[in-house]
């Protein structure tokens, strides 16, 4: 759950954020019409957005495109909480900011992907201290100081080694695309995202997802689905000697037992009778 949430506002925009997240927790976020810059202090997260799955270390950072995304907060000690920092990246103020010169990101042709890992790197850490400093120090801040440290993250972020793929992104802002459902169920094929999660990562309502669903699978999504996964599953008894829960939760299986109950199902086996039944 989130503990506590701290931000700055421009022009009635929330712009800069710190939030402390007690883990373990899933977080959905939608930017319709915005990038977003996030900084994991510490912690393990898990992002997923249509088309990436990323694992996220302590002191990286992701540049996150207009897009559906979840985050999964990892427990590694009871009531852990995990520190982070959001800068929010809008193509109005954007524009604003950079009225009376061209950003270098627009010289850059849009790309297809959501979000990037930006890894540790120095100068991204202490432009991160300086926002505790302002976070500690509330009454310092004002409309210009955040104007500047938005063009000052954005400064930072093109001299870093992604250079090139972080412009792509940030030119993504002018030119947003639409998720394609096919992408999200390829890349998340073996999640244990919700068919209204997987709805919302395609930018769908439910009904609109189940509708296009069937038209390209000529299946529902929870039948394809649990169809995919016991056939991973499978493959995974076959060849390997992972343990029947470590393959349920490798396959997207929140639970040991109703893993079991669809595997046999589908196969009239258990799972450690078909491993078994193949290994003979």
């Amino acid at each position: 759950m989130i503990v506590s949430r701290q931000y700055f506002e421009l022009g009635n925009k929330r712009v800069i954020e710190k939030l402390i997240i007690q883990t373990p927790f899933r977080f959905g976020a939608t930017f319709q019409n915005e990038a977003c810059f996030v900084y994991f202090k510490n912690g393990k997260t898990i992002l997923s957005s249509p088309t990436e799955r990323l694992e996220i270390d302590s002191t990286e950072s992701v540049l996150l495109n207009c897009s559906n995304y979840f985050a999964d907060f990892i427990q590694k000690a009871p009531l852990a909480t995990i520190e982070v920092y959001a800068v929010h990246l809008y193509p109005d103020l954007l524009k604003e900011i950079y009225k009376d010169t061209i950003p270098e990101f627009l010289k850059y042709k849009a790309t297809a992907q959501n979000a990037k890992i930006i890894a540790n790197h120095s100068i991204i850490n202490h432009f991160i201290d300086s926002l505790v400093f302002y976070f500690e120090n509330p009454d310092l801040v004002n409309s210009e100081l955040l104007v500047l440290k938005i063009k000052e993250l954005i400064l930072l972020l093109l001299r870093t080694n992604n250079a090139g793929t972080i412009a792509e992104l940030m030119a993504n802002l002018f030119s947003p695309r639409q998720a394609n459902l096919k992408d999200v169920i390829q890349n998340h094929l073996f999640s244990n995202f919700s068919i209204n999660e997987l709805a919302k990562l395609a930018g769908l309502s439910l009904s609109s997802f189940k509708r296009a669903f069937q038209n390209i699978y000529n299946d529902t999504p929870a039948n394809y689905l649990r169809t995919k996964k016991i056939e991973k599953a499978m493959d995974f008894l076959k060849q390997s000697d992972s343990s029947v829960s470590e393959i349920c939760f490798k396959i997207g299986f929140n639970d040991a037992s109703h893993f079991t109950k669809a595997f046999k199902k589908h196969t009239k086996q258990s799972p450690l009778a078909f491993r078994n039944a193949h290994r003979q």
